[in-house]
């Protein structure tokens, strides 16, 4: 008669050890959208005549409203940066992410419907497909992260 024995300190050993990827997964998710909005402000910033496709500023004033949106972005990444570095704050840096690609497609697909923007024009496609791609991934690390804190609250 053939025995075996399953040790279960084991099974949640790997279990812990595939939870304790999920931070350094987080992080990975979120570092395109903190890549891009860094050249998006340093492009409001260095370039304003050309920060936004199909514009011309003609006034001073003009060229620093274009910064004052670099500025937006920059605080949005002085953010994004200080959620990636803290453990206990991932999940804010997701919210952050699913909340501006969220309001971001909503607005996109606004202009779409009024304006009459379509998807063949320019970057359009590439751009809703990446917000949609982020959106979902971060989406996805809100909710592992939940999850994460959850345990972390049971533990205690």
């Amino acid at each position: 008669m053939a025995t075996r024995t399953v040790s279960v300190s084991g099974e949640r050993q790997s279990a812990a050890g595939i939870w304790r990827l999920a931070p350094w997964l987080s992080r990975l998710v979120m570092l395109p959208p903190a890549f891009i909005l860094s050249v998006i402000t340093l492009r409001y910033f260095t370039n304003p005549a050309h920060a936004i496709s199909g514009t011309t500023l003609h006034t001073p004033e003009a060229f620093t409203d274009t910064r004052v949106l670099g500025a937006w972005t920059l605080t949005l990444l002085v953010l994004l940066i200080t959620f990636l570095l803290s453990r206990t704050r991932l999940w804010l840096g997701h919210l952050q992410l699913v909340a501006f690609m969220g309001i971001t497609l909503v607005v996109r697909i606004f202009g779409f419907i009024h304006d009459g923007t379509t998807l063949a024009m320019g970057n359009q496609r590439v751009i809703t497909i990446m917000e949609i791609v982020f959106l979902i991934l971060n989406t996805a690390g809100l909710a592992v992260q939940a999850r994460l804190f959850k345990q972390s609250e049971g533990v205690q």
